[in-house]
């Protein structure tokens, strides 16, 4: 009977995920028999450094440190196996005693990626970096996000509760030694429909409805329109406003630029991008998306705290707009 190698008996005894990645979903007492496996196989098995993760895009980095030792040990141990994770590649090798990038060959078999010790230089250290785009399963399954979507109404604000953390953390902690999940992103929806509606003039407001009345009519292919057309060309006479003109102030008093000033956020979270919607029938703006970053880590796992929108400041800002807007187009 042919006798098994150690890390035969081990691999027979515990069946080791492929990947840190797959590992990060498995049970804590599985973790726990692949840190001792490791511990058997040092220096010679990779250990998980660092795991980094760009939430918005779903780009990540997964650092390994290798110890290989020179000399007797390096005979013995020739192979150095990596997990090939889904969607990465190799990007660097660095030694860490010199500093020295290098250019090492390696095989891959889809599964691992296998480097020769005698191809590393007289060093002990080396640090090898993937890069590649994980799932949007995987991501889910490693932070948690949550926001209000009613606000909490305060005398002239509307306060929106946000959160997010890291799941798991105790577990994640014995696969990985660093682990960074950048620009983690939080959407507030802030409705600001009825801000606009209550400042514009009736007039203005007949118009931009008949004049939506009318494009939905042509959309759905309706023959007989001419009668929205004559109460179209007559509201233009009352209104005194081209509605692209006010269409174009209106989304300009949503913008980012203008929008961000009537938004404050609790630490540690930082403003992101800021976008507007509106309905393709409609004049005016449904909603503003407000993006809320934070990056999370081991020191930092979860972050909590509130999105402040300044309504009645921007109430009074676009009714100011529009009513100096308003008369300019009057003739």
């Amino acid at each position: 009977m042919k006798e098994l190698t150690l890390q035969e008996s081990v691999v027979k005894l515990v069946r080791i995920p492929r990947d840190a990645i797959s590992t990060a979903q498995s049970t804590v007492s599985l973790v726990e028999q692949v840190s001792k496996v490791l511990e058997i196989f040092r220096p010679y098995t990779p250990e998980v450094r660092r795991f980094t993760v760009d939430y918005l895009t779903r780009t990540s980095e997964i650092k390994y440190l290798l110890n290989i030792p020179s000399g007797v040990k390096r005979i013995t141990h020739r192979k150095i196996e990596l997990p090939a994770t889904t969607g990465f590649r190799i990007d660097e090798v660095l030694d860490l005693d010199t500093t020295d990038l290098l250019k090492i060959n390696y095989d891959s078999n889809g599964e691992k990626w296998v480097f020769n010790a005698d191809d590393f230089p007289n060093s002990n250290r080396f640090m090898v970096t993937t890069k590649g785009i994980i799932s949007l399963d995987f991501l889910n399954r490693l932070v948690a996000v949550n926001c209000a979507t009613n606000p909490t109404r305060r005398e002239e604000c509307d306060c929106y509760w946000i959160h997010s953390a890291i799941k798991d953390v105790s577990i994640l902690e014995k696969i990985w030694e660093e682990l960074d999940v950048e620009r983690v992103n939080v959407d507030v929806r802030i409705a600001v429909e009825r801000f606009f509606s209550s400042a514009i003039p009736e007039p203005v407001k007949e118009r931009l409805k008949i004049q939506s009345e009318l494009l939905d009519a042509i959309r759905r292919g309706e023959r007989n329109i001419e009668g929205l057309k004559l109460k179209y060309r007559h509201s233009a006479i009352k209104a005194k406003i081209s509605p692209t003109d006010l269409v174009d102030l209106l989304m300009s008093l949503v913008s980012g630029e203008f929008f961000s000033n009537f938004i404050s956020l609790d630490k540690p979270f930082v403003l992101g991008s800021i976008e507007p919607h509106r309905e393709l029938t409609s004049f005016i703006p449904e909603r503003v998306k407000v993006n809320v970053l934070s990056d999370l880590n081991f020191q930092l796992p979860a972050a909590k705290g509130e999105l402040t929108f300044k309504r009645k400041d921007f109430t009074d800002a676009v009714t100011t707009g529009i009513k100096t807007f308003v008369p300019k187009r009057k003739k």
